[in-house]
């Protein structure tokens, strides 16, 4: 037996070795990073998708309702509304969405009952929502998500009768 054999034949397996582990160390590494950019796609998403639900939610009950003096701001309870208001077969009825718990919220109603925030259905999450109506009966309603990141949505009824 040749020792010179023997350690030349030593280094080369721990250089296989080591030159494995450095290779499973980069794999390794190359998914962290992979999984870690792929979760912030992913959270970025639903918040886009959140937001722009609720957007596109409001906006469409707006176009719906498009009737003149049919779109006002109110209250339920001690939360401000977009308030829709309807008459069907000679009774007044309102739709109110609103932001309550963390959720985008509208229930639909008489409008001589008076109806609590908890009492609509949630719709999608939200944190919070502004309404206003400008003098030119621009409807102003901003919508903060579940990070705190504000989107402002502007509507203009095809009618006139806005009401603040």
């Amino acid at each position: 037996m040749n020792p010179d054999n023997d350690k030349r034949h030593i280094i080369d397996i721990f250089f296989i070795i080591s030159l494995l582990f450095g290779f499973v160390f980069c794999a390794v590494l190359i998914i962290a990073l992979g999984a870690s950019i792929y979760e912030r796609g992913v959270s970025s998403s639903n918040s886009n998708f959140d937001k722009r639900t609720a957007s596109t939610y409001i906006v469409q009950k707006v176009r719906q309702s498009d009737d003149n003096g049919a779109i006002s701001v109110g209250d339920i309870g001690d939360i401000p509304a977009l308030t829709i208001t309807r008459t069907i077969g000679g009774s007044s009825y309102t739709t109110y969405m609103y932001a309550y718990n963390g959720y985008l919220m509208e229930v639909f109603a008489r409008t001589d009952i008076d109806i609590s925030p908890q009492s609509g259905q949630r719709i999608i999450k939200m944190n919070a929502m502004d309404i206003k109506i400008s003098s030119s009966n621009l409807i102003t309603v901003e919508i903060t998500d579940m990070e705190g990141q504000l989107t402002e949505v502007l509507i203009s009824p095809l009618s006139q009768g806005g009401q603040t």
